[in-house]
């Protein structure tokens, strides 16, 4: 019976977010109103600082070195000294689903609309650096023992929001790509959540702690967010007008998605041990 409970669980969330996913595809990458959001945090973004852009180029340019060794070696070392070859098996399987995806969904699957916000059509939904480096965090993520899993969530967490916003100030991806690069790794999670139920593994006694001050960060990221679409919503015909305010908005997005997947995964695996 708990077995069935907790496979609902994983499998609810999924679609959940596979419906958040298309969600956000549709209005940001499919209509006119939505690139307009999207576009001005992408433009905003490129008023930050040099230093702040050097800094950012220097470490997106070893995100996947970081993310795939790194995420590797750790979770490795943790798998094997722990012995918990059930949780390496899908972390790998995680991660290797979730980039595959990633790289179909943007480059055969889904096409970016000409709706003539922008005069930039080529599909970057989502990001493939996005994608690596939140299916590094998960990884790390699963294969900790319990006690330990909410702090890998935090680190994991913050790693994977600090490439997320990076990536928007070098204008490699928009806000929307990382969004969903987070929602699309967050799925194959689920889905691996569920594979470790099927497979028995043992309930975690005493289960891992929650992350309450992470629900209320997202809230208030979210919030803010919200607060930064309305203004960019209300103005949408005022060309080239709030970028500041719509890259703040498109950050602060990425920060509460990401913190918001981050106690979410924590509280869906709490119990597994």
């Amino acid at each position: 019976m708990a077995a069935r409970r907790g496979t609902r669980a994983f499998a609810a969330a999924a679609v959940l977010l596979a419906a958040a996913f298309v969600g956000t595809y549709w209005f940001f990458v499919r209509t006119y109103v939505g690139q307009i959001v999207d576009e001005r945090a992408f433009v905003g973004a490129s008023a930050q600082h040099d230093a702040v852009y050097r800094l950012a180029g220097v470490v997106l340019g070893n995100v996947p070195v970081v993310a795939v060794g790194g995420g590797i070696l750790i979770s490795l070392g943790i798998g094997l000294a722990t012995r918990r070859f059930r949780h390496l098996l899908v972390a790998l399987g995680v991660g290797v689903v979730a980039v595959i995806a990633a790289e179909l969904a943007k480059h055969v699957f889904l096409e970016r609309a000409e709706t003539g916000a922008t005069d930039l059509f080529d599909n970057s939904f989502p990001s493939g650096h996005a994608t690596v480096a939140a299916a590094a965090a998960f990884a790390v993520f699963v294969v900790c023992p319990p006690r330990w899993r909410p702090l890998a969530a935090v680190i994991g967490g913050a790693f994977a929001v600090l490439t997320g916003v990076g990536l928007v100030i070098q204008q490699w991806h928009r806000p929307s790509d990382v969004v969903a690069a987070f929602m699309l790794v967050a799925v194959c999670g689920c889905l691996g959540g569920m594979a470790l139920v099927w497979w028995r593994v043992p309930e975690a006694v005493p289960p891992a702690r929650s992350l309450p001050g992470l629900w209320w960060l997202a809230g208030a990221s979210a919030l803010a967010s919200g607060i930064a679409f309305v203004i960019i919503f209300i103005t949408v015909e005022n060309h080239g007008s709030h970028l500041q305010i719509a890259y703040a908005g498109g950050s602060a997005a990425i920060l509460a998605v990401g913190s918001a997947l981050a106690t979410a995964g924590n509280s869906l695996f709490r119990r597994i041990s």
